[in-house]
């Protein structure tokens, strides 16, 4: 086995054969990765994606390591077999133990900052078989703003648990599971989000880099899964919220109609099974994209049935991968992968029901083709090596921007979560990661200094110019009528000033005589000519921005389908406050407060749309661009 290429400042930490249904691999854990060799393309993982390791036996007695790793496709379970022999050495379970635990932190999902102080520690207890990774440091409890105010439920709704204080990110919330929603209400008694108890996939607990307890919740969508971390005030509420979400999780939940495996479904209409083909499940009232379809699976192929002929089939071995996810408005559904002459594509089914989605997802897994098996000869003996010289990367490779799989330069998708590799390659080279692959680039890089904690966002309005971010995320999903009296008072305030400033200040600072330019001397001789001036450029002012917000929201849209028209108008209205700041400045001050604005459009899309950086800076900045050509244009006629 050729040694890991290791990157630039990256350690090597313990490498071994290791041994997973009964074929021997061979494991390297470094600073940064966790690499399994042994087959055509080697498996990577992110140290910080390890979420726990735990020592366990084997029905046949052989010391094991059972692995949890978070993935885009969720979290998935690894055993590791260390039978001693002649390959194994004694001690290698403990060994990992100890590796995997110095090298992750002793907290998943995070790791130590250069400038923290060091926590004082205790003799450590005797192992016992099942040792605990995590330690939990003592925190003090935060200043949590507590919300009296329910959010309004739909008629047959009922909560199941609630609590308040739940922090995401920097932001606390009063958190609600119901029978239908998981809803997130903010300190000002707004519904932040919410989502459907069909878009939630999966659930983990850990401890954050603070020593919180948090659940990593995956949401499903059509865009694929996201993360969600949740921070939770105590050990008590985070097990509560645990145990209610595993009793509803798609993943967790038993099937209600599946069909016992001897049973053979009796097709009716244009699909008729050939001679020798069975028919393992046929469903109805499927929706492919706006067609209402009839699904047949048999032990050779998939076939979907439209209402006067057949609309497709699919062979089995085409059919790669399925994954769970949720429709527009929280229907079942399945990303189903299928392999074609021009890549890979994805179709999406949409069920009637959950039962009927958890049965294709059962029956999908029992059939679609096994990942080729890896195998590594057993060769020589290995042996520890604790520090490795640093190389260079490989410039044959290429790291999916999503979850950091090491692929080939020439391959279109990655070969772990089977994200595009090419579709933004000069966002993949900058440091500045789309908050849509889940913001996971935080939590990745080690800290260069200590910072000190902002404080939590109060819904102060000043915070639209001094906090972008933070105001957006608090006031989420708002209309133009929430925004209205704050930019309506804004440019009344903006129109007053400057025109004093005109009519009183910039005569005295420019040392103008009146007596030589009417307009100063009719300006401040004729008290309804001033208000009418104030009142013309108010109402320019109030078309320019409306102007703005329509570009701005075309372009969004343009740029990414799923945005809302009237947030992001809300958004521009918001954004307007700098004209009542700086606005009133002669010459400089209006240029200054447009730019202003714009700068708080873009972090107020990022935030409040989920849009991409340069997406949101195009939309945000080609607004104000369109507003002052036209401008321009108007005055020079």
């Amino acid at each position: 086995m050729s040694p890991v290429e290791m990157h630039a400042n990256e350690v090597q930490h313990y490498a071994s054969p290791i041994l997973v249904k009964n074929r021997q691999f061979f494991a390297t854990l470094t600073s940064e990765r966790l690499i399994v060799e042994g087959g055509p393309s080697p498996r990577e993982f992110k140290v910080s994606s390890i979420l726990s390791a735990e020592p366990c036996r084997l029905e046949s007695g052989e010391p094991g390591l059972k692995l949890v790793v978070s993935t885009p496709e969720g979290q998935k379970e690894m055993i590791w077999a260390f039978p001693v022999g002649n390959v194994f050495k004694a001690g290698e379970q403990q060994a990992w133990l100890d590796q995997i635990t110095e090298a992750g932190g002793e907290k998943p999902f995070a790791e130590g900052g250069a400038g923290e102080s060091a926590q004082p520690k205790t003799a450590a207890p005797p192992r016992s078989p099942a040792p605990e990774l995590k330690i939990k440091p003592v925190v003090p409890a935060p200043d949590i703003p507590v919300n009296t105010v329910r959010p309004e439920f739909v008629s047959g709704e009922s909560v199941v648990i609630e609590t308040a204080g739940v922090r995401v990110k920097r932001t606390f919330y009063t958190i609600y599971l119901t029978n239908i929603r998981l809803i997130l209400q903010n300190t000002a008694g707004k519904i932040g989000r919410e989502f459907a108890i069909a878009e939630l996939m999966d659930a983990a607990a850990f401890e954050t880099e603070e020593g919180e307890p948090a659940i990593a919740l995956s949401v499903g969508s059509q865009t694929g899964a996201k993360q969600m971390v949740l921070s939770f005030p105590t050990d008590s509420a985070r097990t509560a919220w645990m145990r209610e979400l595993k009793e509803r999780l798609p993943s967790h939940q038993v099937l209600i109609s599946a069909a016992p495996e001897p049973a053979v479904v009796t097709c009716t209409g244009i699909f008729s099974p050939e001679a020798g083909e069975r028919v393992v499940l046929s469903t109805g009232g499927v929706r492919i994209k706006r067609n209402f379809v009839t699904l047949h699976l048999t032990n050779t192929r998939l076939v979907i049935e439209g209402k006067t002929s057949i609309m497709g089939e699919f062979a089995l071995n085409t059919l790669c991968r399925a994954i769970r996810l949720a429709g527009e408005v929280g229907e079942p559904g399945i990303a189903l992968q299928i392999a074609g002459r021009e890549g890979e594509k994805e179709m999406h089914l949409l069920f009637s029901g959950m039962p009927d989605r958890e049965q294709w997802i059962q029956k999908l897994s029992e059939l679609l083709p096994e990942e080729e098996p890896m195998y590594a000869p057993e060769a020589r003996q290995y042996t520890v090596t604790t520090v490795a010289p640093p190389s260079r990367r490989n410039s044959q490779d290429m790291y999916c921007p999503a979850c950091g799989a090491r692929n080939h330069v020439d391959d279109e998708v990655c070969a772990l979560c089977g994200t595009l590799l090419h579709r933004n390659a000069a966002a993949s080279e900058s440091s500045d990661i789309s908050p849509r692959r889940e913001r996971r680039a935080n939590t990745d890089r080690p800290a260069k200094r200590e910072r000190r904690e902002k404080p939590p966002y109060n819904g102060g309005l000043i915070g639209f110019l001094t906090r972008p971010s933070d105001a957006y995320s608090f006031y989420l999903h708002e209309r133009p009528r929430d925004a209205l009296w704050m930019f309506l008072l804004s440019g009344a305030l903006w129109a007053v000033v400057s025109v004093l400033m005109i009519a009183y200040a910039a005569p005295a600072v420019l040392r103008i005589s009146p007596e030589n330019f009417p307009i100063f001397s009719a300006l401040q001789t004729d008290l309804m000519l001033l208000v009418l001036f104030i009142l013309v450029l108010y109402l320019i002012w109030l078309a320019a921005v409306m102007i703005r917000a329509v570009v701005t929201g075309i372009t969004a849209r343009v740029c990414e389908p799923d945005v809302r028209f009237s947030e992001i108008t809300a958004i521009v209205m918001r954004s307007t406050l700098s004209y009542a700041v700086i606005g009133w400045i002669p010459i400089l001050g209006m240029f200054a407060a447009g730019i202003w604005s714009a700068a708080v459009t873009w972090k107020g899309l990022v935030a409040g749309q989920d849009m991409r950086t340069g997406q949101a800076a195009v939309s945000a900045f080609l607004g104000l661009i369109i507003v002052y050509v036209l401008l321009f244009a108007a005055g020079s006629m």
